[in-house]
């Protein structure tokens, strides 16, 4: 009991920093901004710009600083709170944290933004349409048979595989079939009523021996 309780400790610690570190990579734009107070001083700063009145007088517009201070809201002040931390827990906590948050954020763009993530995206959500019907087909088919039995790990790796070949079909084969875009839904749907036709199967053999066991412990 005391490993499974180390275990799941450690898994809420790392979830807790992943989330800390996104929040940190969104809240802050650059790593100069978690300590302002070691930012050095600009050499040429920026020209003030003031409005004057008809009669001469300097005006300032309030409602632009608070309209700009509604628009942050939340996050202005959780930033303002995390800089009144002292230096040394920014310098050692967040921005490490920020790093980190930044650098997954970076990857997960550059991913989705390239054809490896589009590529990735494909074989995950066919992966789980295939997931979704067989374990369905298979449940209606044989409802005696447990879920985890219908889902083992041979089946769901089958599955993967299916989808993966599907994904990558969808990338290659228009080089070389044209009208393979116009083909590609009967392709699909074929190779999943294949897939899921083979694995009902091997559920079928399977079942018998286990309605046997359950009519005798019935």
């Amino acid at each position: 009991m005391k490993e499974e309780t180390q275990k799941k400790i450690v898994k809420i610690t790392a979830t807790v920093a992943v989330l800390a570190s996104l929040a940190a990579g969104l809240i802050f734009g650059a790593a100069d901004d978690i300590t302002p107070e070691l930012k050095q001083a600009s050499i040429n700063q920026p020209p003030v710009v003031m409005e004057l009145d008809e009669f001469g007088n300097a005006t300032v517009d309030d409602d632009d600083e608070d309209a700009d201070e509604k628009k942050g809201g939340f996050v202005v002040r959780l930033r303002q709170a995390i800089v009144s931390l002292p230096l040394a827990v920014r310098l050692l906590i967040v921005t490490p944290l920020w790093a980190i948050g930044t650098a997954i954020m970076t990857i997960v763009s550059w991913l989705w933004a390239s054809p490896i993530g589009a590529f990735v995206t494909t074989v995950l959500v066919g992966f789980a349409v295939l997931v979704g019907l067989y374990a369905v087909t298979a449940k209606m088919l044989f409802p005696n048979v447990p879920l985890r039995k219908i889902l083992s790990k041979g089946h769901l790796t089958t599955l993967f595989v299916v989808s993966l070949g599907v994904a990558g079909a969808d990338m290659i084969a228009p080089l070389f079939w044209t009208k393979y875009p116009i083909a590609s839904a009967g392709v699909k749907l074929g190779a999943g009523v294949l897939v899921i036709a083979i694995l009902c199967s091997r559920v079928k053999k399977s079942s018998q021996p286990w309605t046997r066991v359950q009519g005798i412990h019935g």
